[in-house]
């Protein structure tokens, strides 16, 4: 399986060990108005939204499963996202619009969750705007599309 990291951080900033030297760095959804304006933040969430999908069309794929859920934080009110959330349970079949709201809520610390189909994809998220795609094959449209945006594509195995 192929499995690569999708962040905003150049690998240019790492050190020999990997961690991220670069301490300007917004990081997290709370830094809205303080680290990162809020145009910015919108658009980096849709660009990291947009690699799912970008993955997904070019592995011929129009859902995932949901296989793990944890709702994190009080904000789920204020994100209007109680409804949606009550109706995903892990193992639940999702739809692209359905993948869009997860990631959506996963990059904003709401909940966390991982996404597969089978044992040819997946979608996990890890701390700090770090995200870790895996398919069966190479996908080189959806890589060249990703760094197209800005976003980094390294070779990394997932963690989680």
């Amino acid at each position: 399986m192929f499995s690569w990291r999708i962040t905003k951080y150049n690998p240019e900033n790492r050190d020999e060990g990997g961690s991220y030297l670069d301490d300007k760095e917004w990081t997290c959804f709370s830094e809205v108005g303080t680290k990162v304006s809020e145009e910015e933040y919108l658009r980096t969430e849709t660009d990291y939204i947009n690699v799912i999908t970008s993955f997904m069309e070019e592995m011929g794929l129009n859902k995932v499963y949901l296989n793990d859920l944890e709702i994190w934080s009080d904000e789920v009110v204020s994100q209007n996202s109680a409804s949606f959330l009550q109706k995903m349970w892990t193992g639940k079949a999702v739809t692209l619009q359905e993948i869009r709201e997860l990631a959506k809520l996963t990059l904003r610390n709401v909940i966390w969750c991982k996404l597969s189909y089978k044992k040819e994809f997946f979608v996990h998220f890890g701390y700090d705007y770090y995200m870790y795609i895996g398919a069966m094959k190479d996908c080189p449209s959806a890589r060249k599309k990703i760094q197209a945006t800005g976003l980094y594509v390294e070779n990394v195995d997932s963690p989680y």
